[in-house]
Order: C-alpha cells, then sequence, then structure tokens
C-alpha cells in the first residue's frame, strides 16, 4: 500500500519556497522535523516526485544516522553523496574537508534533489550543504534543529499530528472494507485517540481490519487509562533512541515532567516538579520540544504526546523520589489555588486555609489561571489521594467549587468531588465531608438529578448539625429549598400543579428554616455572614415566587437582595439579582427596565467568566428587545447566546436558533 502523505500545507509551502528559489536562482533548503515515524521521509519523497521534472530526476539520498540511533561519520555521509552524484567508491578523497570540496566541484551547475534522512546534530550537515542554485537541500530530523535554519538558511517544515479530516482519511484507507464495520463516533474516537500520529493510525488500522469488532473494546480502554492505544513496548520503540542521546538532566526532566497531574503543564509546575528556578525549568522544556519529546499546547503550556506518556512514566527509577515529586506539585498548586479562588468568591470554607481567604490576586487573573489549569487542579485532587496526601486532596477540591461548578463540566467535577470526599471520609473529616457534599448536590441539582442532590445536601445537613456547624447548617437548609423550586418548575412545565405546589411551599419552608438558623446563630457566624445570608435567601424566595407566580412579590425580592449585593464585590449574585427582577419586571406595568436588568447581567456575567449565565441573558436580552420591536438589535443578542450555548454544547443553543428564526430578518 503506498505511504500516506497529505501534509498539505506542508506541502503548499515548500512547493512555494521552490519555485521562488528557482526563479531567484538562489539555493532552496528545508529541514522536516517531527516525532519519530511522523511522515517526514514520505513528505520528502513526495517533494521529489511533484517537482521530479524540474530536478531533471536526478535524486540523491544520504542516511545520517544508524541502526543503533547513533550518527552516520560526517565522512561517511559525503560518501554516501559523491558516489549519489556518480563518483566511484576507490576514487573518494580520504579527509572530510577533501570530500566536501569534491561534493561542491561535482554540484556546479547541477540540478538534483539530495535529501539527507534522520540527521541527529546540525554539525552532520554543516559540510553537505553545496552552495550551487541549483541544489535543493531536503533534512529530515526528529529534533528542531534550529541551527540549520541561523547558521545554513534552511526553512524549517515541522510536521504536527495531522488535522482530523487527514487522520479520518488515512484511517479508513488503512481499515479498507472493515471501515464499513465500524460506528461512525466510534471510528471518530478510535482517530482521536491517535493524536494524528501516522505511525499509531497506521497500526491501529492493522489491527482492526482483521477483527473490526475491538473497536468498541480498545475505545474503552484508551478512555479510562492514560495510556495510549499502543502497547507500551512499541511507545518504547519511538523513543530509545532519542532518550538514549540525551545528558542526565533532560532524561531526568523526561521523566518527571510526566508527574505533574493533568494533560498540559506550565514551566511554573515544571520547576517545582524538578526542583529547580523556573528559568532553568523552561530551557530544559525548550530542549525538549525541540527534540519533539514533549508538544507546546497553547501558549505557555506544554504536554507529552500521548503515545510518549507511558513511556516517560515506564521511565521513572527508584532514585527520582516518585511520592516526595507529587507531594511538592500538589501542594504548590495547592498554594496557587488558595489566593485565586478567594479572588473569585467571598465565601466561607472549612479547612486549614480558614473561613475567609483573603484576596492576594487580582480577578482577572485568577479566571485566566483557573481556564488554564482548572484541568491540572482537578487532576491533582486524585493524584493527593493516591499519594496519602488526604487532607491537601480535600483543601484542593474545596478550592475548585466556584470555578468549576460554573463551568458546566459537571461529570469531572463529580469525579473530582467523589475523590475529595473518599479522602475527607478516610481521616474523618466531618467539616469537610459537610461543605463537599454540599459542592456534590450543587452538580446534581445542576444535572436535574433531584433525588441525587436532595441527598447530598441531607448529609450535609446532618454533618452540620452533628459538628454544630451554624453556616452549614444554614447552607444546607437553603439548598434543600432550591431543589425544591427546580422540582417545582419542572412540574409547572408539566401542568402538574398539585405537585408545583407542595414543592412551592417546601421551598419557602426551607427558605424560613435557613432564616433561622441565621438569626440564632449569633457569635457562631463571623459578623459578614449573616446579612449576606439573608440577602441570598430573598434571591431564593423571588425565585421560588417566581413560579406561582407571583411577580410583584419576586421584584420586592429581588429588588432587597440586590441592593445588598450592588454594595459588595460579588459579581455573579448581582447578576442573578438582575435576571430574576428583569423577568419579574417584565410581567408587570411598571418597575426597572427589564431589558435593562438583562444587559446588565449579561455584562456582569461575562466579566465574571461565567458563560451559561451570560448565554441565558443574552437569550432573555433578545426576547426583551423583540418585544419592543428592536429586531436587528435582538438579532445581535441571539447570535451572541448561541455562540456561547454551543460553546458550551447545551441544547438550548436549538431554541436560541428558533427564536432567530421568528425574527424574519
Amino acid at each position: 500500500m503506498a505511504s500516506f502523505v497529505d501534509r498539505v500545507p506542508q506541502r503548499a509551502l515548500m512547493g512555494q519556497h521552490f519555485k521562488a528559489s528557482l526563479e531567484a536562482e538562489a539555493p532552496c533548503r528545508f529541514y522536516i522535523h517531527g516525532i519519530e515515524q511522523s511522515g517526514r521521509w514520505s513528505l520528502a519523497s513526495q517533494f521529489f516526485h511533484e517537482n521530479v521534472e524540474d530536478f531533471k530526476r536526478n535524486y540523491v539520498e544520504v542516511l545520517a544516522r544508524q541502526a543503533d540511533g547513533l550518527p552516520v561519520p560526517v565522512g561517511d555521509m559525503l560518501a554516501q553523496a559523491l558516489i549519489g552524484l556518480g563518483a566511484q567508491e576507490r576514487e573518494l578523497p580520504t579527509s572530510d574537508h577533501a570530500r566536501a570540496h569534491e561534493l561542491q566541484r561535482r554540484s556546479v551547475a547541477q540540478t538534483y534533489l539530495m535529501v539527507i534522512r534522520d540527521v541527529v546534530s546540525a554539525e552532520q550537515v554543516r559540510l553537505l550543504v553545496p552552495t550551487s542554485p541549483g541544489v535543493t537541500v531536503v533534512v529530515t530530523a526528529r529534533a528542531n534543529l534550529w541551527d540549520l535554519q541561523a547558521t545554513y538558511d534552511f526553512r524549517p517544515v515541522p510536521l504536527d499530528e495531522l488535522p482530523p479530516d487527514a487522520a479520518l482519511q488515512l484511517m479508513a484507507e488503512r481499515l479498507g472494507e472493515a471501515v464499513t464495520t465500524v460506528e461512525p463516533d466510534i471510528l471518530q474516537k478510535l482517530v482521536a485517540l491517535c493524536e494524528g500520529h501516522p505511525l499509531v493510525i497506521r497500526r491501529l488500522a492493522a489491527r482492526l481490519s482483521a477483527h473490526p469488532d475491538l473497536a468498541q473494546r480498545i475505545v474503552g480502554d484508551a478512555e479510562n487509562s492514560s495510556v495510549g492505544v499502543l502497547e507500551l513496548d512499541e511507545s518504547k520503540w519511538l523513543a530509545d533512541h532519542v532518550y538514549d542521546a540525551l545528558d542526565d538532566e533532560l532524561r531526568r526532566a523526561y521523566r518527571l515532567l510526566v508527574l505533574i497531574p493533568g494533560p498540559d503543564f506550565g514551566a511554573g509546575a515544571a520547576a517545582v516538579v524538578l526542583d529547580a528556578d523556573e528559568r532553568l525549568a523552561a530551557k530544559l522544556i525548550d530542549k525538549l520540544v525541540d527534540g519533539n519529546m514533549l508538544r507546546t499546547a497553547g501558549s505557555g503550556r506544554y504536554a507529552y504526546f500521548r503515545l510518549l506518556r507511558s513511556d516517560a512514566a515506564s521511565r521513572i527509577e527508584d532514585r527520582d523520589d516518585r511520592a516526595a515529586v507529587v507531594t511538592r506539585v500538589t501542594e504548590w498548586y495547592l498554594s496557587e489555588l488558595d489566593p485565586r479562588d478567594g479572588a473569585l468568591a467571598n465565601r466561607w470554607r472549612v479547612g486549614a486555609t480558614s473561613e475567609s481567604v483573603p484576596v492576594s490576586v487580582d480577578r482577572g487573573e485568577a479566571l485566566a489561571w483557573f481556564r488554564a489549569e482548572q484541568a491540572s487542579v482537578l487532576a491533582c485532587v486524585a493524584s493527593a489521594a493516591d499519594n496519602g496526601q488526604h487532607e491537601v486532596a480535600v483543601r484542593l477540591c474545596l478550592g475548585l467549587y466556584k470555578y468549576a461548578h460554573h463551568q458546566g463540566r459537571l461529570d469531572l467535577w463529580l469525579d473530582c468531588l467523589q475523590a475529595g470526599l473518599r479522602s475527607a471520609e478516610l481521616t474523618g473529616n466531618t467539616a469537610a465531608i459537610m461543605q463537599l457534599e454540599s459542592h456534590r448536590g450543587a452538580a446534581h441539582l445542576a444535572k436535574e438529578e433531584f433525588e441525587a442532590a436532595r441527598a447530598s445536601f441531607l448529609q450535609s445537613l446532618k454533618c452540620a448539625r452533628e459538628i454544630g456547624h451554624a453556616m452549614g447548617e444554614q447552607s444546607a437548609l437553603e439548598w434543600l429549598g432550591k431543589v425544591a423550586t427546580a422540582e417545582a418548575k419542572v412540574a409547572m412545565a408539566e401542568e402538574n400543579f398539585e405537585v408545583a405546589t407542595t414543592k412551592i411551599d417546601e421551598a419557602f419552608r426551607y427558605y424560613d428554616d435557613s432564616e433561622k438558623v441565621v438569626q440564632l446563630a449569633g457569635e457562631m457566624m463571623p459578623a459578614d455572614q449573616p446579612p449576606r445570608m439573608i440577602a441570598l435567601l430573598g434571591l431564593q424566595r423571588a425565585r421560588t415566587a417566581a413560579i406561582v407566580p407571583d411577580h410583584v412579590a419576586s421584584a420586592r425580592w429581588a429588588g432587597g437582595a440586590l441592593s445588598f449585593f450592588d454594595l459588595s464585590t460579588e459579581v455573579e449574585n448581582r447578576a442573578k439579582c438582575l435576571m430574576v427582577l428583569g423577568a419579574a419586571t417584565s410581567n408587570l406595568p411598571a418597575g426597572d427596565d427589564p431589558v435593562e436588568c438583562f444587559e446588565k447581567a449579561a455584562g456582569l456575567f461575562a466579566e465574571d467568566g461565567l458563560r451559561r449565565g451570560e448565554a441565558e441573558a443574552r437569550f432573555h436580552l433578545g426576547l426583551g428587545l423583540s418585544g419592543r420591536g428592536q429586531a436587528d438589535d435582538a438579532l445581535v443578542a441571539y447570535q451572541r447566546a448561541h455562540e456561547l450555548y454551543t460553546e458550551l454544547g447545551a441544547a438550548e443553543a436549538d431554541e436560541v436558533l428558533r427564536a432567530i428564526e421568528s425574527l424574519g430578518l
């Protein structure tokens, strides 16, 4: 079967530069670099065949790496080049420089392509670069040999992973007739697991072409482990030559960086793992990236290729002290998390970080940090727990709540909470169980899993009463009221008015009980908490009154809560009050302007980085503007709502599309 090439952008770049060099009568030089078996030689070969007439069918190939991974001596490489140009072996000069001179002489007024394969270092190429304008040189290498660009004017051609369409095409071609027996969604998942690596795709397709029934199992096994679709010995083979050529410092970095939890990492985490300063860590990362042992994963972020992650983990040695490394990095993430969580919400937390975390970083910086590090911190919870650091696992989990819960990745968040709760239970930390159960209930409520949510909040309430934690008791009762409110809303939509009425009454009872806890708490609560809790209960009552519907009461409760939060730094709660107030006044002849309420709420949600809240606010803003006949402005609001819901993968995106169609624009 012919080698798959594709690589359309790279071929276009090489073709354009080659044609420009011909017109300028200048030498043309490329170096193609990428991870092992990424198609470097295939691309060079395709380049020759696509321009074969321009090269007058003259092709010279030089091997630069021996089978054991060691570099071929420069003299032997020069000999290969000269013999490729027609020299007899017995006529070859003896010294390297004499051979280099002969190569230059034989290249004068000649036209040919020379491919130097699997170069280990730029020094190997120094004497093999003809200056004749008719000669094109293509170097292939695993590492990014930037010296070739800086010193000899080679143009870099990096081979990243294949784009999804090309990867799918290669998989389909290699599967042959078996492709028709694999479900399309499973095929897409198989391709994604291969990370666009041609070798992995070819090997996996070879297995499946004879046994396509294995596809589902392979996907399941790979998704439930950190190991890729290649066996460990296969990925080790890909890395052996390069690993053996690294110095001790780079070998250690390659081994230890895999212990950073999560899919990618920055130089800060790397410095902690390597027990080095950040500048040195960054230099080591750069060298590993240049060697295609790591890849870039966004601005300032790095990751292992999936097929090398298991290889790096397998090379960890006893002297590396895995447990100490994991301890360092998880404790570092906790120290980075605490102030950033404090910047997002002035809320109480149990645990060693105290009841109120002082804000010491900018809110915008905190949001940017969470966006970059959320997956890593989620993974840190399980890593810390597995490492016996149960207090760290609990505190990480508690600190993630504000950001993780509101970003919509609820299944991942529930898995994280399970690990945190296990650590809290193992250490008998009832206070932590109380708050983590509340967080778990909130996640279930967001998924409309009402029975699971109620069970978690009841467990949280039980723990709070066991240890006499007034704020925990107040919170659990408030959340139980929110569960009843959500159930009432569903029942009302289903026109089950008897159930809806029962649930509305239940919600108000819970809110009343929660307020009684606040009134009786006295010094058991910090002085700043009771007025805040009363305001939050006002917001919940406003939401419940809207279901009745009692729009006057809803507007009154929401307005009262808003008057408190307007004087605070709690952006999200201000936005929530405005949403309820806007909905209520939309149904009243006088009062606050609902469009203005929704517009302000959308801006506040956006400021807080809460995409779902912003999407809902934009949608309601569109409804309000449409109702006033401002179709063009409504369209802008709807389009933003649709964009946000689509990013979240939310079903509400379809409802927004229907609203856009109803505008008739």
